[in-house]
């Protein structure tokens, strides 16, 4: 009971931090955003956001194992991060870097949604969203 009840926190926390991302990124506080972002990537990866992008789709494969349920969240969350990322250099103008980290995320949501994991639903429609 006390594991159920520590995940279903930690979704929520991570729901809400990427609230607060998302509207920071509608209201160009760009820099912000990022920082907020580098720290949930940190606080549900292990690794900052440079570093989780610069592993990759295998890197993250390989890394988080497809054997555990956490570890398959980690990829579906991992895949959030990056895609948010994305949007944010996209915003910015920055449309080859927002591609690199768009791709990514894409991969790693077709990945999650071959998984055996509470949000494979909300993977596929995030991969079928990212392939139009």
């Amino acid at each position: 009971m006390f594991r159920k009840d520590y995940i279903m926190r930690m979704i929520e926390d991570f729901i809400k931090a990427m609230a607060k991302i998302v509207l920071m990124r509608e209201m160009k506080s760009y820099t912000d955003a990022r920082v907020e972002l580098d720290g949930l990537s940190k606080l549900v990866t292990g690794f900052g956001l440079d570093h989780l992008r610069s592993l990759g789709t295998t890197g993250i494969r390989y890394v988080f194992s497809q054997n555990k349920e956490s570890e398959a969240e980690k990829i579906f969350c991992s895949a959030k991060i990056i895609k948010e990322e994305g949007l944010i250099l996209k915003s910015q103008g920055k449309t080859e870097d927002s591609l690199k980290s768009l791709e990514i995320s894409k991969e790693l949501f077709k990945m999650a949604s071959e998984m055996d994991i509470p949000e494979k639903t909300e993977a596929l429609k995030e991969f079928e969203e990212l392939s139009k």
